[in-house]
């Protein structure tokens, strides 16, 4: 590859990076950019349930248990969000590598 191939492929990948913040930053609630970032803190240093998960966010937060539950569920339908289900419980809650670059990002907003 020579150097002014590598200098597109970057250019056009730091072009895709900040489209996807800015997408998400428009796209998403309020509510579940508090939810992803506080998750973001926790899951840094607790292996957690998503249900544990819920129940520490809503009391680091003033977002209600049950509204963070729900918020929890659509960043698990967004992909940013693995864990446990109904047929899978006790399993870690776990971001995915974009859903981290996306808490860091909206932190540092």
């Amino acid at each position: 590859m020579f150097s002014s191939d590598r200098k597109v492929f970057t250019t056009c990948f730091n072009s895709l990076v900040a489209s996807f913040f800015q997408l998400a930053d428009a796209r998403m609630s309020d509510t579940q950019k508090t939810v992803l970032k506080l998750s973001h803190r926790l899951l840094k240093f607790n292996d957690l349930t998503v249900t544990a998960l819920a129940d520490l966010v809503s009391r680091k937060s003033n977002v209600p248990y049950s509204t963070v539950k729900w918020n929890l569920r659509s960043l698990k339908e967004m992909g940013l969000l693995t864990g446990g289900d109904l047929n899978c419980k006790g399993e870690h809650a776990s971001l995915t590598c974009e859903a981290q670059m996306l808490a860091v990002y909206f932190d540092k907003k």
